[in-house]
């Protein structure tokens, strides 16, 4: 009832499982599908699991990084209960029940469930059907319906019944996002008096809250809304941000990028190891290489001037 490519190498997205691991992941993956008599392809090389189109509905497509992720953080004897129940939230027991046949024709029972999120740039690489547009440098805001167990993308197909343009549906699903109020943020202290903020408390949708961050930059005044804020989403139950006020930021930029790198690499959930600069309510991308065990940072020009004034602000005080 699969069908699973065979490659001769671990692919990079599970990486972190090594070749036994995922030769066992790989395993429970067909057995979870075969026993439940769910037709999919399983493209092993994307890491991504496509259903027959003879038995579903919708079209969709779901990746397999994300629950490689949570496998790898705990033991090989957990695999088999974290796998089923990663994927019974999607595909319920009785699927008429399950998330690819929620009923959508009437615009008025789902608007409310509505949900902009940011996913990697690469799921398009998996699908052209879903509703999206251009999000953070390396992220797309896609619009997701949030469901009592689980989140999944909506279709362009499903969204022509509902007569708005893309653009708007997107707005709808910022708008319900800020309905569920700011999150929480947990400081990190740094030295030279500055800090690190975590936000999370919501796991499909904190990394997410990057999309109304004029909010969260809002409430604070003075010389931080004048300088903007370095803000990383490297997945998605996380959101780190640091509000710029003195020269600590050049620390604070080295701490967030081990936070970030580190973070995106284990996931679950990663979205990007990028760093924004995020001024008059925009995303600037500050990029940087690894190469080996040095960071080669290279931030635009705008950018280093604004550290170049608090550096002469500092000497000055």
């Amino acid at each position: 009832m699969t069908k699973f490519d065979q490659p001769s190498h671990v692919p990079a997205w599970a990486n972190m499982l090594g070749a036994n691991g995922f030769r066992t992941f790989m395993h429970l993956i067909e057995t979870y599908f075969t026993t439940r008599n769910i037709r999919i392809v399983v493209d092993t090389d994307e890491g991504v699991v496509k259903p027959d189109l003879s038995a579903f509905a919708q079209s969709s497509v779901f990746g397999l990084q994300n629950i490689a992720q949570v496998c790898h953080q705990s033991t090989q004897d957990q695999w088999d209960r974290l796998i089923s129940s990663h994927f019974d939230s999607i595909f319920a027991v009785k699927q008429e029940d399950s998330a690819l046949h929620i009923d959508v024709s009437d615009f008025s029972k789902i608007q409310s469930q509505l949900r902009s999120r940011l996913y990697p740039v690469e799921i398009a690489n998996h699908t052209s059907e879903i509703v999206h547009r251009a999000g953070p440098d390396g992220t797309l805001e896609v619009l997701a319906l949030d469901l009592p167990t689980t989140v999944r993308t909506v279709s362009k197909m499903e969204a022509a019944l509902w007569k708005f343009d893309e653009d708007e549906l997107l707005d709808m699903g910022r708008r319900n996002l800020r309905k569920g109020g700011l999150l929480k943020s947990t400081m990190v202290p740094l030295e030279q008096g500055t800090s690190l903020h975590l936000y999370s408390g919501d796991n499909f949708y904190a990394a997410s809250h990057a999309l109304i961050f004029d909010e969260y930059l809002a409430q604070y005044g003075g010389r931080m809304r004048k300088y903007g804020a370095l803000v990383g989403i490297p997945k998605r139950d996380v959101l780190l941000a640091h509000y710029i006020q003195n020269v600590g930021a050049v620390e604070a930029i080295g701490a967030m990028l081990q936070v970030i790198i580190g973070m995106h690499r284990d996931g679950p959930g990663s979205v990007t190891p990028n760093l924004y600069w995020f001024y008059e309510n925009d995303f600037e991308l500050l990029p940087y290489e690894l190469d080996g065990q040095s960071l080669n940072f290279t931030p635009p020009d705008e950018f280093l001037a604004v550290l170049n004034e608090l550096s002469d602000r500092a000497s000055l005080s």
